[in-house]
């Protein structure tokens, strides 16, 4: 965890894409709501353990491992969220207290959570319901969508995997000494960068047009034709 950018987040307060949650030994519902709208928008940073006015009173330590585990089993939950997601919260230490931090990145794609739609509008999520206001947020989505097409002939060896390594380097620097990414597979650490995915119009799982830049020079060139 970036200590700096939680402290910047601290000094800014809460945006439309920084939010604190007080939580205690659960994760509460509107944690969920803002997950969902920070995806439907422009993605954002959600933080556990800190009041709404930026103070910061922490989360039970012994807890903080099954929340993490339970917020990992309803947002992969179809009964919760459509369609599903796939984020890694992070555990960390701020002046002995206890904290939780979410990254949410914006999706292609329009969720919903418990059958409902959430948008962020300045520092709330709200609940959206009017079919046109729905509509703008798909065509808002279709930049983002068409960069999430999959082409499933695009195999693991077509790929830059010599980018691999300093790619997790990065990502260790930039989590303050220890992320996630060190101790992936290969396939695993694309599909946690969201870089291989289901194409939920055909059904198909493959890399994505995200992934362009780590395509060899052969499909490079075969793909810009």
């Amino acid at each position: 965890m970036n200590l700096a950018k939680f402290e910047n987040a601290l000094k800014i307060g809460e945006t439309a894409a920084i939010e604190f949650k007080r939580a205690g030994g659960t994760i509460e519902t509107d944690t969920f709501e803002t997950v969902c709208s920070f995806s439907n928008r422009f993605g954002g940073d959600i933080y556990l353990g800190v009041l709404d006015n930026g103070t910061v009173v922490g989360i039970p330590e012994n807890a903080a491992p099954s929340m993490v585990k339970n917020f990992i089993s309803a947002i992969g939950n179809p009964d919760l969220f459509s369609p599903t997601l796939y984020l890694e919260p992070e555990i960390f230490k701020y002046r002995k207290k206890t904290l939780i931090h979410i990254h949410v990145p914006s999706s292609g794609e329009v969720h919903s959570f418990k059958k409902r739609i959430y948008d962020r509008v300045d520092e709330a999520d709200v609940k959206v319901s009017a079919t046109a206001k729905i509509a703008q947020m798909y065509i808002r989505k279709q930049e983002i969508y068409t960069k999430r097409r999959v082409y499933p002939y695009v195999k693991l060896k077509d790929l830059r995997l010599d980018l691999l390594p300093m790619v997790r380097i990065l990502a260790k620097n930039n989590a303050g000494g220890s992320h996630l990414w060190e101790k992936l597979s290969n396939m695993d650490l694309l599909k946690s960068a969201g870089l291989y995915a289901e194409d939920h119009a055909t059904g198909k799982d493959g890399f994505n047009l995200a992934a362009k830049y780590w395509w060899s020079e052969r499909w490079s060139e075969r793909w810009s034709e």
